[in-house]
């Protein structure tokens, strides 16, 4: 429903009728749409980190190269959900404080934060340089994410790079620069 309306078509009435349910079912398991929406989060948010796990377990390659690995994961699945992606990363939609949805967002963060962690080993309590990287890195692969999805990614050559190596090939540069 999310997919096909977005969330301004959203309610639990329109839900529950294209379920064949009450109108009042979903309202005893989640008691609000806001609820239903952090649950929904929370789902979308342990589904990337598994894909982020996921492909970090698959990378038999340097730090670096693992996190390009990575970041593809992460543009596979926001081209996948593209309507989830944009529910998890809007703070209006729900409370951020459920529990299971602060978990799993958290869980996301951590394992792309460890990824980054990893392609610096020399700034070891530079904690300033580590949160530009992490921002850098971050803002680098959702930034890709949103707009391929949105079909707004520069495409003047004759021949443009596929998106996942255009990412891979921005992410590098980056994690060079010092």
């Amino acid at each position: 429903m999310l997919e096909t309306n977005g969330l301004m078509g959203f309610s639990l009435r329109a839900l529950a009728r294209q379920a064949n349910v009450s109108h009042a079912a979903p309202v005893h398991h989640f008691k609000s749409v806001a609820s239903l929406l952090a649950s929904c989060k929370a789902d979308g948010f342990y589904e990337l980190a598994s894909a982020l796990e996921q492909a970090r377990d698959a990378a038999a390659t340097g730090p670096n190269e693992t996190l390009c690995t990575m970041s593809t994961a992460y543009l596979d699945f926001a081209t996948a959900n593209p309507v989830l992606l944009r529910l998890m990363f809007d703070k209006d939609s729900a409370p951020s404080n459920h529990p299971h949805l602060k978990g799993q967002s958290h869980r996301a963060y951590t394992i792309l934060e460890d990824a980054v962690r990893a392609t610096m080993p020399e700034t070891g309590t530079d904690l300033a340089a580590f949160d530009l990287r992490v921002n850098a890195v971050w803002s680098l692969i959702h930034g890709f994410s949103i707009l391929h999805n949105e079909e707004q990614l520069c495409r003047r050559s004759a021949d443009p790079a596929p998106t996942s190596q255009m990412l891979a090939s921005s992410l590098m540069i980056l994690l060079q620069a010092n």
